[in-house]
């Protein structure tokens, strides 16, 4: 969906943006292990809740560690974004895992994500000539493909082929979906003024 224009423009925020993105992250934080638990068994769900919520934490202190460590300042992005990947990594193991497995997958995906969007997203962009604007792939791409291939490793009896064979379908489909809603999107219509939602809200005399 990129254009030259969008790709050229710098897409910057202010101080009530950020507030506005810390807010939306701290409501899903709180949110997050209902989304875990919904389809486990009601006995499962205790355990469930407990590691999505020691997952979370555990990418929370990740993310400002390793924000601080390659940026030497606390990136409000980074924040917002990477603080949430303990809870979409654990999302395959939520109910099996240990307590102690949960808070590391939540470590190792709050570290990758940080560093996805640190490193990768600029050099992702670069090679794509694409934006990823919300940074799906630093929050849920890579967090979730590392969530996947965490369960060989914790899940008992697990069936390793049969896992990684469900990876690389989910890649395939995601990319297939992915390149046909990009295309068919642009043919609905396309904002003047790119990165600039002014037009979407009402000003002080309009209300």
């Amino acid at each position: 969906m990129t254009t030259r224009q969008e790709f050229e423009k710098t897409i910057e925020s202010d101080a009530t943006s950020d507030r506005y993105s810390m807010l939306g992250s701290m409501m899903l934080w709180i949110f997050w292990p209902s989304f875990c638990a919904a389809l486990v068994p009601p006995e499962a769900m205790p355990h469930t809740v407990v590691n999505v919520i020691l997952a979370l934490c555990a990418s929370t202190l990740a993310t400002y560690i390793m924000t601080i460590s390659l940026r030497k300042k606390i990136s409000v992005a980074d924040i917002a974004n990477a603080a949430l990947a303990g809870g979409v990594a654990i999302g395959s193991t939520c109910m099996t895992a240990s307590h102690t497995a949960a808070m590391v997958i939540g470590i190792l995906a709050g570290a990758l994500s940080t560093f996805g969007f640190a490193v990768i997203q600029s050099k992702q962009q670069k090679w794509m000539k694409l934006i990823d604007t919300c940074g799906v792939t630093n929050l849920h791409g890579l967090p979730g493909l590392m969530g996947g291939l965490a369960a060989l490793p914790v899940l008992k009896m697990v069936d390793s082929g049969g896992q990684l064979l469900g990876i690389l379908v989910t890649i395939v489909v995601a990319f297939v979906t992915g390149i046909i809603t990009g295309k068919i999107l642009p043919l609905l219509g396309r904002k003047d003024e790119v990165y600039d939602d002014a037009d979407e809200f009402l000003d002080a005399e309009e209300a």
